[in-house]
């Protein structure tokens, strides 16, 4: 078990496996596509450029240095939280405006928000692999990260 100490962006505490990236993600790529409009499908990166192309990220532990795209990035990210179809938590080295104003948005309006910590050390991605069973804390900013091993014990 290792713990990382991050920035709490948005409160609140979750875990699942880490699905782990070092590209950007654009969210409004993400889930734009006919797919994403399919009930337990909302979730399914349709972006064709990214590695997490076709795999759900739903009640992952999303780890990815920042988002990138257009301002509708946030939106589309509140509409998959607000379909409970969203990462359990967020883990980002750059928790930009893009993609914090619809995690902020979807827990003010419809109570279903995420944590968000922000880690910018560069170290992220030596500590945390896909796999990974990952607890957040938003409040904190604690990172919990148990080797998958371990993962079926927590």
């Amino acid at each position: 078990m290792v713990t990382l100490i991050g920035k709490g962006v948005v409160r609140g505490r979750g875990c699942g496996p880490a699905l782990v990236t070092q590209m950007p993600i654009n969210f409004a790529a993400a889930f734009a596509g006919i797919t994403s409009i399919i009930p337990g499908k909302r979730a399914v990166m349709q972006d064709r450029h990214h590695e997490f192309f076709k795999k759900n990220l739903r009640d992952t532990v999303l780890v990815f240095p920042t988002c990138t795209g257009s301002t509708f990035s946030g939106m589309v990210l509140m509409q998959v939280m607000y379909d409970h179809e969203a990462p359990a938590a967020i883990i980002v080295q750059d928790a930009d405006s893009l993609l914090i104003s619809g995690v902020i948005l979807a827990d003010v309006w419809f109570n279903s928000g995420i944590p968000v910590v922000e880690y910018n050390l560069a170290d992220l991605f030596d500590k945390i692999h896909t796999g990974n069973r990952v607890e957040v804390c938003g409040d904190t900013g604690e990172i919990t990260i148990y080797s998958t091993a371990d993962s079926g014990a927590h």
